[in-house]
């Protein structure tokens, strides 16, 4: 029987970034990483690598290297207000397809075998039943997503998802991150620029903590206001939240990406997958390298008392007052701070401090620094 000392479900930018975390971490360690997928496969998702996602990347020793939109501008639109401000550090825009093929080779560079179209079967401590055979294993990393089968096979629960639909445009000169938080009841409709086979485009998606069934029409009338058509069919999805006192394991194998969950405020799945699965993926690797296995406590102690993981206890806490319509919170988000501390989240620039000092004076229920006839 085939045997590993980390095996990694999932090879997704958090599958990868825990493989070649490990393998710095420990570089003789023997690092398996299983997907159902044959690579390139695209994945829906908004593709913004925001400032701090390129600074996840890096931290997990990986390299932006496919071909990107650099934005440098983010516009927030709420309660009939529009705010432009600019990004402290400018975000890049891929392709999934581009981008998780690139992650596979690097991961595969570093020194991890990456096996494709073997889906995980059934995992059992020690164990794993693959599409390429049984696996023995010391640890592991969960990072197969929302609709993987780790959380089920290792007993927890599925947790919270959220709903998005996404759809592609044709390149209409709009050049930022565009936010518009009135265009989708509990959530937000995007549309960033990028590229699909060299040729600009645009990402455009509705994102919701809660009603799924409606967001096709959601994303069809925002598109008509935009004055955009549509250049495919709306691809359902979804996110799983990260939620504050959530698991994070179970025995020797660790959560990470959106098994573990993603931001709920700004729907960031990139930035999130990659630093649990560095975070993870090192952690495990050094436990393994003494002889022992990875702490589930050490673990949840390493993602809390990280910059991204202070930020996503911050920003899980914030999302359902923001989207759940409460009058208050809302008015407020016409604030110019709110537009400023989006900016700081976008880019990854110490954004807690502007995202807790709006959390206080909204919970305190301090009016709105701007009316509707104030500045766009």
């Amino acid at each position: 029987m085939d045997a590993c000392d980390l095996l990694v479900v999932g090879a997704g930018p958090a599958g990868c970034a825990a493989a070649v975390a490990a393998r710095r971490a420990a570089p003789g360690l023997d690092v398996r990483v299983v997907d159902a997928a044959r690579f390139p496969r695209e994945k829906p998702c908004g593709g913004a690598l925001t400032g701090g996602a390129q600074r996840e990347l890096a931290l997990a020793g990986l390299e932006l290297r496919v071909r990107h939109a650099v934005v440098t501008h983010a516009l927030l639109r709420v309660e009939g207000l529009a705010r432009r401000v600019e990004l402290p550090r400018p975000a890049a825009v891929v392709r999934r397809i581009e981008l998780d093929h690139d992650l596979v080779l690097q991961a595969r560079a570093a020194g991890a075998r990456v096996d494709e179209e073997a889906p995980l079967l059934a995992l059992e401590p020690g164990l794993a039943r693959t599409g390429a055979g049984p696996l023995r294993f010391r640890a592991a990393v969960a990072a197969d997503g929302v609709g993987g089968p780790s959380r089920r096979a290792l007993g927890l629960g599925p947790g919270r998802r959220a709903p998005l639909r996404e759809t592609q445009l044709e390149a209409a000169g709009q050049g930022d991150l565009l936010f518009d938080l009135d265009a989708a009841g509990a959530g937000y409709a995007w549309r960033f620029p990028c590229f699909v086979e060299g040729r600009p485009a645009e990402s455009c998606g509705v994102y919701a903590l809660a009603g799924g069934a409606a967001l096709t029409g959601a994303l069809r009338e925002f598109a008509r206001r935009e004055g955009v058509l549509p250049a495919a069919p709306a691809t359902p999805s979804a996110l799983r939240l990260f939620e504050p006192g959530g698991p994070v394991g179970a025995g020797a194998a660790l959560l990470a990406g959106d098994a573990l969950g993603a931001d709920p405020l700004a729907g960031e799945g990139l930035r999130y997958a990659l630093w649990s699965g560095r975070i993870a993926g090192a952690l495990a690797a050094r436990a393994l390298a003494r002889g022992g296995a990875p702490s589930l406590r050490a673990y949840r102690a390493r993602l809390a008392g990280s910059r991204s993981g202070l930020l996503l206890q911050l920003t899980a806490r914030l999302a359902p007052r923001l989207y759940a319509g409460q009058g208050r919170w809302r008015r407020a988000a016409a604030d110019p701070r709110v537009a400023e501390a989006l900016a700081a989240l976008v880019s990854g620039a110490a954004p807690a401090g502007p995202l807790l000092a709006l959390t206080v004076r909204l919970a305190a229920g301090a009016p709105a620094l701007v009316s509707r006839s104030g500045p766009a």
